[in-house]
């Protein structure tokens, strides 16, 4: 089981303003976008994105806000579809348990 880390507040009000702001499919967009563009800089981008689904899952949990697992299910469908874009592009890359797998 991995360690849930704690949402700053400033993050958590900034994701729930997009999300009022800008509805799920735009935030997923835009996840999915700065992913890209981060993962140039860090190795494992969609874990980490998948790491900040848990921690709004978490929030959601203790603060029993709907908003919160709406923007978790936002990120966690980000974190899987980066995972697979980036799997396609290497095929080197090693399997992540963490994440849906086509099984073949």
């Amino acid at each position: 089981m991995v360690a849930v880390k704690t949402i700053p507040e400033d993050i958590a009000q900034e994701y729930t303003t997009l999300l009022s702001k800008s509805g799920e499919e735009a935030l997923y967009k835009r996840a999915v976008g700065a992913g890209i563009v981060r993962a140039a800089k860090i190795a494992n981008i969609e874990v980490e994105v998948l790491d900040l689904a848990e921690s709004f899952f978490s929030l959601y949990r203790r603060k029993g806000d709907e908003v919160y697992f709406k923007v978790g299910k936002v990120l966690r469908r980000a974190a899987h579809t980066l995972y697979r874009q980036f799997i396609k592009m290497d095929n080197k890359k090693r399997i992540n348990k963490r994440f849906l797998n086509k099984v073949k």
